[in-house]
C-alpha cells in the first residue's frame, strides 16, 4: 500500500537505547531498560507494579491466571474487539461470554453483562475500544474482578483517572501500531502486592525469586527482552508527543471529512478517549474499503463481531446485536503519530 494503516514513529532515542543495550551484552529478558520501562509505566497510570511480558496476549493470559481463573469458569468478554481477549480465556481453559456493547461508545454494555452474571462468573474483559474507556464506575457494581484491557488506550482518561489504572489488574500492548510501541510487547499492572507477586512468577517459569530453578508454580516464558524494552522505555519518554500526534491526525481527518456522509466513532463526555487508529462509519463502508484500497491507501474495516465468527458464536448466549451493527459498518484509517497533513488528506480523497 502506497499509505499504510499504520506506521511506528522511531526516532534516535529508540536507537540509542538499543545500541547501549546490544553493547552491555544484556539482550534477553530482566535487564535494565525493562526495570525502566516498567518503572515509567507505572508512573503514568499510577499503578503500585507493572511487568513487562512479551505481548498484550500474554499479559491477559497471565493475568487470567494470576486470578485463578480456569475450567469451569466464565469470563465475560465484549463482542467487539479484536480477538485477544476471547482467546486468552480458552487458553487458560475457562469458558468466555460474550456480551453486547453500548451504542453511546462502544464498550462493553454494563447492564447486558450484568444479565449474563452467573455463579460461574469470575471477572470481565474490559476493553477501551479504540481508545475509549469502559464505564468503569458501573462496572464496579457489578462486584466481579474486572481485568482491564487498555492495549488500544495509551493517553486516553476518565474524569477518575488515565486508562491502565482500573480493575484489579489492567494491561497494555506495545505492538508495532500502537500509539506507544515496543515492536512486540505488553504489561500487567495491579496494585495488589500479593498478586503483582503472582504476575511475576507466572511471568518467569513459575520460579521463585529467592531460590533459582524452584518452581512453585507451572509458569512460562512471557518476558520482555531487553531489547524490546529498550524502544519501549524511549517510547515512553516520548508517550505525550505520540499520543497528541495521533489526536492531531484525527482533528484532521473531522476537519476534511465533515459533512461528507461519514460519521465519527462515538464518545461520552465523562471520557477523554485518545486516537488509536482513527475511525468512522458509514452504511456503504465496504464499497469505500474497496475504492481506497485499490488507490493504494490501506483503509481497513473493523473486526468482525466475535459474536458473528463460527468459532466464537456458541459463546453468545444472547444477540449482540450493537457489535454487530459496529462491525457493519466502521472502518479505520490510515493514523501515526507523524502523519503529514497532505497525506491525511490524500486518505480523505481516496474514500470519496
Amino acid at each position: 500500500m502506497r499509505i499504510p494503516l499504520s506506521q511506528p514513529s522511531l526516532g534516535e532515542s529508540e536507537s540509542d537505547n538499543v545500541r547501549d543495550a546490544m553493547s552491555s551484552g544484556w539482550i534477553s529478558g530482566t535487564g535494565a531498560y525493562v526495570s525502566a520501562f516498567e518503572r515509567s509505566l507505572e508512573q503514568r497510570t499510577g499503578r503500585a507494579s507493572a511487568t513487562a511480558v512479551s505481548s498484550g496476549t500474554t499479559a491477559l493470559e497471565i493475568a487470567l491466571s494470576a486470578l485463578g481463573i480456569g475450567p469451569g469458569d466464565e469470563v465475560l468478554v465484549p463482542a467487539l474487539t479484536f480477538a485477544a481477549p476471547a482467546a486468552a480465556v480458552l487458553t487458560v481453559g475457562a469458558t468466555p461470554v460474550l456480551c453486547d456493547v453500548t451504542p453511546s461508545n462502544w464498550t462493553i454494555d454494563p447492564d447486558a453483562a450484568r444479565a449474563l452474571l452467573t455463579p460461574r462468573t469470575r471477572a470481565v474483559i474490559a476493553v477501551d475500544l479504540m481508545g475509549h474507556p469502559c464505564e468503569y464506575e458501573r462496572l464496579f457494581e457489578l462486584e466481579v474482578p474486572i481485568i482491564e484491557d487498555a492495549a488500544q488506550a495509551h493517553g486516553a482518561r476518565t474524569l477518575k483517572g488515565p486508562a491502565g489504572s482500573f480493575g484489579v489488574v489492567s494491561v497494555f500492548s506495545f505492538h508495532v501500531n500502537k500509539a506507544i510501541t515496543s515492536g512486540e510487547g505488553g504489561a500487567v499492572l495491579t496494585d495488589d502486592p500479593e498478586l503483582a507477586d503472582r504476575i511475576r512468577l507466572l511471568t518467569h517459569h513459575g520460579m521463585t525469586p529467592s531460590r533459582p530453578y524452584h518452581h512453585s508454580v507451572a509458569g512460562r516464558n512471557g518476558r520482555m527482552t531487553n531489547l524490546t524494552a529498550a524502544v519501549g522505555a524511549a517510547q515512553a519518554e516520548r508517550w505525550d508527543e505520540l499520543v497528541a500526534g495521533r489526536s492531531e491526525v484525527a482533528r484532521l481527518y473531522g476537519a476534511r471529512l465533515a459533512g461528507q456522509g461519514f460519521s465519527p466513532r462515538p464518545a461520552e463526555l465523562w471520557a477523554s478517549p485518545s486516537c488509536w487508529l482513527h475511525c468512522v462509519t458509514t452504511a456503504e463502508r465496504d464499497a469505500v474499503v474497496e475504492r481506497a484500497r485499490l488507490g493504494g491507501v490501506d483503509v481497513r474495516a473493523v473486526w468482525p463481531a466475535l459474536s458473528d465468527l463460527p468459532l466464537y458464536h456458541r459463546y453468545a448466549p444472547r444477540p449482540c446485536v450493537h457489535a454487530s451493527e459496529v462491525s457493519r459498518t466502521a472502518m479505520w484509517l490510515p493514523t501515526w503519530a507523524h502523519m503529514m497533513p497532505e497525506e491525511v488528506a490524500e486518505v480523505a480523497e481516496s474514500l470519496m
